[in-house]
């Protein structure tokens, strides 16, 4: 899979999750996994490269718990989840 499929998939789970994905041109300023009240929003940073991005996104959804969800084992590959 390419990477920028892959990012696409990550990003279609995470709003499968309830998860709002924000692409937008933060021009390096960091962007991941943040909260607003209960709702997690993900800012993914436009100015980056596909596989910059692909990281950005990878590193902030690694810090959930995906274990309970319908995508365990595709986020799994996704995350480069070692071990289950």
């Amino acid at each position: 899979m390419q990477i920028l499929d892959r990012l696409e998939k990550l990003l279609e789970i995470a709003e499968n999750e309830g998860i709002a994905v924000r692409c937008e041109w933060l021009g390096g300023v960091r962007g991941g996994l943040v909260r607003v009240g209960n709702r997690p929003i993900l800012f993914v940073d436009e100015s980056l490269t596909v596989p910059e991005q692909f990281e950005q996104s990878r590193n902030a959804l690694n810090q959930l718990d995906w274990s309970e969800t319908e995508w365990w084992d595709e986020m799994c590959q996704l995350l480069d989840v070692r071990s289950l």
